[in-house]
């Protein structure tokens, strides 16, 4: 077409513009008065869909009064009617909004509605009056059933044709904007036909830019984003060479293009760590022609390094060969430094940990060791009939040795605790004479104070259970003796209660209660913490270590049950937990009381091994009183050296001993084929988990906790020695 023919088109080809302008223009205005009525009608919908649920939340606040009301029929416990005020205030401000806004169509049915629902409070009022007086009759009970009923039914009637309504609305409106989509996307394809025709008409008669100017802007445009990407950019070839690099990477590694273009290799610029996991990815690489976020450690031109994650890809000839590859690089120094840096964190605290850990056994083994002997000498004078003047002393010398004992149990085991290393096991015993042993042990320290120790057992309580009596054992005496500890006259109170689950599960529920000092209430959250009592002075006044309260609270709640507190300045305090467990069967626990014949131990043949002579004098004092034949050895190679001279019943073990210690020894004992069965007891100070499980890895039977319960002693034997 000539320049002639283009003037003369030129003319109708721009009325026809126009024409087309003024039909898009018409089609605009016509597209948003559509949009503009549809979110008027949508705003309208969602009016009434607010309606329709603050309508379902009045419903659920009168059954919220029903249910709490009810609550406090029958547990007289004023908390029960919270849900009932709280429904109550909810109520009105949910009248005031359903009628300012119910449309004229439901207001009949919403006045109907308000009139039951008031019919129910006023219902639930009288209630509220009569309880102090006497509990409503079962007639009274079952006419608030029956406007309960109604005021339902009358609201999922009125609910369920309002909804009818609602949706018929809806699907009327969803009908019209269908047919409005259609005619919009009829004028706008009509439109788009014209205006595609007037595009062609258009390219036919005008070309008004050269494809070369084109093609010459988006060269530039495209270099331009290759070279300042914020990522790197290079191709290599075949042997690795550099083809072509963006700007970004030569200023990441600090060298210009021509340093590297045809000069180096990819390979030559890597640290050496690198340049392996280059050399093991290749042949994965060739073969499937690219490979993903690989992290390389380059090394720049002026010595330094840093991170890049690097993706390939091969580009291959028309006969398959490859002929070069195009990489992508990332920037991820900082991540990688980030996350050394978090490894040598994370590796300083484990080893902060296992420092801490280390720490806690050496202490506790050094001071658990001369506190046997403190004990234990300490049982001994008491037993020789001591004179007047000097009894006093040596109950004092048990008593605070036992106390230091006790706080360093209690650092110990809330140690454990916070390092979740706790071991909860459950055994059946018989929780009746458990509790027995217990309460004789306080009601001795109860009369001691002279204060009253009241017991109230569940007359349901079941003989043996399935739990951790040892945790248990430690719960109660924190709790009674911080109850003896803190009352100075008047009561301490023991009282167990059983619930019942099923046929094999049950739950106990423990109070122990005092007339003592009581607790602030402001001190009552955080007495639960450690190293916390309830005021400053208590410490000072009463001592312990602040752990007792936070190691029974966390105990119950490893055995899956629940503490609490409740007291007053002045007025006492009662602890409260619950401790979930199944019934248990028939295991004999020995006790001391319960041993009427010792004629089980004696004659046995016990080794004592200890490097430490006064606490194998102490563990021998109370093997010869149950007439045991006791031997001494103070190392494991004088323990073997007993053992090929003669027979032994049973090995009392400490672990910590000279030239070769408890752990060596019991390997030793073990590979020879004469000893492998002697029962191997450990002595052992340390209280730590990795101290009981290497105790197993090397043989031992079992362990006994320095300084040692002599009960327990007896116990053990029992176990692993008597005929």
């Amino acid at each position: 077409m000539n320049l002639l023919d283009q003037k003369k088109i030129l003319p109708y080809s721009l009325g026809f513009l126009w024409l087309t302008l003024s039909f898009l223009i018409f089609s605009s205005f016509f597209f948003f008065y559509q949009v503009f009525h549809n979110r008027h009608r949508v705003i309208e919908f969602e009016g009434k869909k607010e309606w329709n649920s603050k309508l379902q939340e009045y419903a659920s606040y009168l059954k919220d009064a029903e249910t709490g009301v009810r609550g406090y029929l029958l547990s007289k416990d004023s908390k029960f009617l919270l849900p009932y005020q709280t429904a109550k205030t909810e109520l009105n401000s949910l009248e005031t909004y359903l009628e300012d806004h119910v449309e004229f169509a439901d207001k009949k049915n919403l006045e109907e509605l308000i009139r039951l629902s008031h019919r129910k409070l006023s219902h639930l009022e009288a209630y509220l009056e009569l309880r102090p007086v006497k509990i409503p009759s079962k007639q009274t009970l079952a006419e608030g059933n029956q406007k309960m009923a109604e005021f339902r039914s009358y609201f999922d009637q009125f609910l369920r044709q309002k909804q009818t309504r609602d949706d018929f609305a809806f699907q009327s409106h969803k009908r019209l904007n269908d047919r409005l989509i259609v005619v919009s996307g009829s004028l706008f394809l009509v439109l788009s036909l014209l205006i595609f025709w007037m595009i062609f008409v258009l390219k036919k008669s005008i070309r008004s830019i050269s494809e070369k100017e084109l093609l010459s802007d988006r060269f530039i445009e495209i270099d331009d984003l290759y070279q300042n990407s914020p990522v790197g950019f290079h191709s290599l070839d075949t042997n690795g060479v550099f083809l072509k690099v963006n700007r970004t990477e030569c200023e990441w590694f600090g060298y210009a293009e021509a340093e590297l273009v045809g000069k180096k290799k990819w390979v030559d610029i890597l640290q050496e760590s690198s340049k392996q996991v280059f050399f093991s990815n290749f042949p994965l690489f060739k073969k499937q022609g690219y490979i993903d976020n690989l992290i390389f450690e380059v090394i720049k031109k002026n010595g330094t390094s840093m991170f890049v994650n690097l993706s390939a890809t091969a580009i291959y000839s028309q006969n398959g060969e490859m002929m070069r590859t195009r990489s992508v690089l990332v920037d991820v120094t900082k991540s990688i430094v980030y996350e050394k840096e978090l490894l040598e964190a994370k590796k300083k605290a484990e080893d902060a940990s296992k420092a801490k850990s280390e720490f806690l056994s050496n202490m506790s083994h050094e001071l658990r060791t001369p506190l046997n002997a403190v004990i234990g000498l300490s049982l001994w004078l008491l037993e020789e009939n001591p004179k007047a003047e000097q009894l006093e002393h040596l109950k004092n010398l048990k008593f605070s040795s036992e106390s230091l004992l006790s706080l360093i149990n209690d650092i110990l085991d809330f140690n454990k605790i916070e390092e979740r290393l706790v071991i909860i096991e459950a055994i059946d015993f018989n929780l009746k004479d458990f509790l027995k042993s217990i309460i004789t042990s306080f009601q001795l320290r109860a009369n001691e104070k002279l204060l009253e120790f009241q017991i109230e057992l569940d007359p349901n309580l079941p003989e043996f259970i399935h739990s951790d009596p040892t945790r248990l054992l430690q719960i109660l005496n924190n709790l009674l003796s911080n109850a003896l500890k803190f009352t100075h006259k008047g009561f301490i109170k023991l009282k167990l209660k059983v619930d019942q689950v099923d046929s094999k599960s049950l739950v106990l529920h423990f109070e122990i209660s005092d007339s003592g000092i009581g607790i602030d209430k402001s001190n009552l959250k955080s007495i639960f913490e450690k190293f916390t009592q309830a005021n400053q002075d208590t410490t000072r006044k009463y001592g312990g270590s602040g752990l007792g309260l936070a190691i029974s609270k966390a105990l119950v709640e490893l055995l899956n049950g629940k503490m609490f507190v409740e007291s007053s300045i002045g007025e006492g305090s009662k602890f409260v937990f619950t401790l979930p467990c199944e019934l248990g069967k028939t295991n004999e626990y020995i006790t001391i009381a319960s041993i009427n014949n010792k004629e089980s131990l004696k004659g046995k043949t016990v080794l004592v091994a200890d490097d430490i002579s006064i606490n194998r004098s102490i563990v021998i004092r109370f093997l010869n009183r149950w007439e045991i034949v006791t031997l001494e050895a103070s190392n494991g190679l004088e323990v073997l050296d007993v053992l090929n001279r003669q027979s032994v019943d049973l090995i009392l073990m400490d672990l910590h001993m000279p030239e070769m210690d408890g752990y060596d020894a019991s390997v030793a004992i073990r590979k020879n084929k004469l000893w492998k069965d002697i029962p191997i007891i450990a002595l052992t100070a340390s209280a730590q988990i990795e101290t009981r499980q290497q105790i197993k890895a090397v043989g031992m039977n079992d362990f006994i906790s320095k300084p040692f319960n002599p009960n327990d002693l007896l116990n053990k034997l029992h176990t692993w020695i008597a005929k």
